[in-house]
């Protein structure tokens, strides 16, 4: 087997959150795995992020020309505060397939960075994303394949009450690598932009 890191990186644009955030949605997944029980996989408190952009594997040669992408994304866009708040689930909770906490507060900020990110990276990127950028976090992914038992754990999403789980000051935007292993994906942070 060939070392893919030294041709190509399986990487993302994502916003970071902080520790008190990612607290907050490891007491989330530990109510909700006590009132489901099996039958979703749920992703470690510590990967979940704030996806902008996947890029799929890029080459590594490319690397300071994505830095300068997501340097030229960043610019001018002011830090704006994000609420993590309410619970649902893609494609509903009917069909559950992932599940996930929703964003809010200065939402219009976060749009435009996106919209940014998409376009400045788009000639980089191996992955095309054709669903509207609609901002979650995925806390959770449903692994029951029986009609009832989805049906089961989409009731039990839609009737947990969650409100506001804490809010953030954006400050930044990352590149992230992430490298699969035995344990699950591992994410490092390969370039980070300041917003101003």
């Amino acid at each position: 087997m060939t070392d893919e890191s030294a041709q190509t990186l399986r990487s993302f644009i994502s916003i970071n959150l902080t520790p008190a955030l990612t607290q907050a949605l490891d007491q989330l997944q530990t109510r909700l795995q006590g009132k489901i029980g099996s039958g979703v996989s749920w992703t470690k408190p510590e990967q979940i992020h704030l996806t902008l952009k996947f890029l799929g594997d890029i080459e590594a040669a490319s690397l300071d020309a994505l830095k300068a992408a997501l340097d030229r994304a960043g610019a001018g866009i002011a830090s704006h505060e994000l609420t993590l708040e309410n619970l649902g689930a893609f494609p509903s909770t009917k069909k559950p397939s992932v599940i996930w906490v929703g964003i809010g507060g200065e939402v219009d900020a976060l749009l435009e960075l996106q919209r940014r990110v998409e376009q400045e990276t788009r000639s980089l990127s191996s992955h095309d994303e054709d669903r509207t950028f609609k901002p979650h976090l995925t806390i959770g992914r449903v692994k029951a394949r029986h009609f009832r038992e989805q049906q089961r754990i989409g009731g039990i999403v839609q009737s947990t009450q969650v409100g506001v789980l804490g809010r953030w000051k954006v400050g930044s935007v990352q590149l992230m690598k992430s490298q699969l292993g035995p344990q699950g994906s591992r994410h490092t942070e390969l370039h980070s932009v300041t917003l101003q």
